[in-house]
């Protein structure tokens, strides 16, 4: 399968499917003596420690829907940052489209992961009990990054250094340790890890100077948390992708740059923004349009890598604080109290079925032998935007080489199988058209391979006929 694990069977808990509806279990902390309305009934912000576990816990609990799998780099500390695959049959290979969902890029945005985590709970609570919910794990492998920035959080959350937004690194090119990253006078070195993506990195709205609050680092991909987040997408099929962040009610699509053009999917991308922006009864649009400039973004990345429908979610406004009191993550949980009429539930619900609609992404259907190995893949390169300098002076964007890449395997016993894949016609960078491009659809079998190229737009179904694979007439 294409999703990136770990290469060593994971020791796990086994923990009871109805303790982790009621609470998570922690060997840390004891369940608090009040209860919320959210899915674990929680009342407090987890800790890194904390949460950590409960991934363990859930792929426990749950061995026929959940898997956890490390992404492949450690933070800059040196810890692994944890992802779950959530699906029915999760560990049969499927050609379901992916929903990714992100935490805490920003070390301080404590609501990310609560949030994030809490409709992991909702969605394995509600299988088999509500119909759209049992449908979107029928239909979709949904893969979630609950901490993006552990390094960060743990200093953030244990309050070492509560208002860190970036994450470890002190000096470019040299590996930070702890008492280093923890020392006050440290406080304002670290990365950005939202300016760090490759598409469009060095542009506006992202700071030059290490010491700055949106520095952008040395070069894009220059953090292993980010590499992780380049990684994941590119060896997955990331129709719909969201990352969460706080605290200023927006719903915030492509363009963030102000060096990029009107997104080739204008219609059905921003459609679909202004009915999230409903949900959450924010605004919705365009980064500059709605919020800021802004430049190395996770929406960049995900559109223009591969056409994925990608966005931010600004939560837990009107405090202007980036981790309000608990009751506030509880409130714009279910759109109540603080926040009435603002869903974050409905939001995520949203994307989730959005990923499921085939008229938003494309479809591939296959005739290959039974056990072939099914890859479709594509190399171009991406680019930076024009580098702003120190001095305000430009550079020439630079080109990075990427390779999109993703496989299955044909069941035992079929002959056709539907994969549900990004267009093959990827936006363009420069200008509101997207680029005459398309898959190489490989298929081995037996030491034999057989390969054809695959043109397919969003909305399109394509078919590909590889049953000489293998040696088969």
């Amino acid at each position: 399968m294409s999703r990136i694990r770990p290469l060593a069977v994971l020791c796990i808990l086994a923990v009871a499917p109805a303790a982790l509806a009621q609470a998570p279990a922690t060997a840390a902390a004891p369940r608090p003596a009040t209860t919320s309305s959210l899915p674990t009934a929680r009342v407090t912000y987890r800790t890194l420690t904390e949460t950590n576990l409960e991934l363990e816990h859930l792929a426990a609990a749950y061995p026929d829907r959940v898997v956890r799998f490390a992404l492949p780099h450690k933070s800059l500390l040196g810890q692994t940052v944890w992802a779950l695959e959530i699906s029915h049959q999760v560990t049969t290979s499927s050609g379901k489209p992916v929903f990714l969902m992100t935490g805490l890029h920003h070390s301080r945005e404590w609501p990310t992961v609560e949030l994030t985590m809490e409709f992991v709970y909702d969605v394995l609570k509600n299988d088999g009990v509500d119909t759209t919910m049992t449908r979107l794990l029928d239909n979709v492998r949904f893969v979630v990054v609950p901490v993006v920035n552990p390094d960060g959080y743990d200093l953030s959350r244990s309050l070492l250094n509560e208002q860190k937004r970036k994450n470890c690194r002190i000096e470019a090119g040299k590996v930070p340790t702890f008492a280093e990253c923890a020392n006050p006078l440290n406080t304002g070195a670290g990365v950005d890890l939202n300016r760090n993506y490759g598409a469009f990195w060095g542009g506006g709205g992202a700071n030059v100077g290490a010491n700055q609050g949106s520095y952008r680092g040395p070069a894009p991909f220059s953090e292993p948390e980010i590499q992780n987040m380049r990684d994941l997408m590119a060896a997955n099929q990331v129709v719909v992708a969201l990352s969460n962040h706080t605290p200023d009610a927006k719903v915030l699509r492509v363009p963030s740059a102000a060096e990029e053009p009107t997104p080739a999917d204008v219609v059905p991308y921003d459609s679909l923004a202004q009915l999230l922006g409903k949900d959450l009864n924010w605004q919705a649009g365009p980064w500059p349009k709605v919020y800021y400039v802004a430049s190395g973004t996770m929406e960049e990345q995900a559109y223009y890598s591969a056409g994925t429908l990608a966005f931010t979610f600004e939560h837990a406004p009107g405090q202007r604080s980036f981790h309000p009191p608990y009751s506030f993550v509880v409130d714009q949980y279910a759109g109540t109290g603080a926040y009435p009429g603002s869903n974050a539930r409905a939001g995520f619900l949203r994307l989730y079925a959005a990923a499921s609609d085939p008229a938003l992404h494309s479809v591939l259907k296959v005739r290959a032998p039974a056990g072939a190995t099914l890859t479709i893949s594509k190399r171009f390169d991406l680019e930076t935007a024009p580098i702003i300098q120190a001095d305000s002076t430009k550079a020439p964007p630079i080109k990075l080489p990427t390779t999109i890449t993703s496989s299955m395997i044909v069941p035992k016993g079929a002959s056709e199988v539907t994969w549900h894949v990004n267009p093959s016609l990827r936006p363009s960078q420069h200008e509101q058209a997207h680029l005459d491009e398309s898959w190489t659809f490989t298929c081995a079998l037996r030491g034999r391979t057989q390969s054809v190229q695959v043109k397919v737009a969003r909305g399109q179904v394509a078919t590909v006929d590889v049953r000489r694979c293998g040696g088969a007439r």
